[in-house]
């Protein structure tokens, strides 16, 4: 289990319009376009711990739906 401090640093990421959401907040889907958001890279399961990324900072893997899986 993911200690409270551990999440203080999570976000959820929108996988097709990149908005963004705090795990603390348990918005589990997007706000602003429906999307169910994702708390981790599809490829390595690394914990997303910036709000404005598009890569895996582990893998270099896409968030983006029309990219999930691929590297740069």
């Amino acid at each position: 289990m993911v200690g409270e401090n551990e999440q203080e640093k999570q976000y959820r990421l929108c996988p097709s319009c990149a908005n963004f959401s705090h795990v603390l907040e348990r918005h589990f889907f997007c706000i602003l376009c429906g999307t169910k958001l994702i708390d981790s890279c599809a490829k390595c399961g690394t914990p997303i711990t910036h709000p404005h990324g598009k890569f895996c900072h582990h893998c270099g893997s896409s968030y983006m739906a029309d990219q999930v899986g691929t590297n740069r």
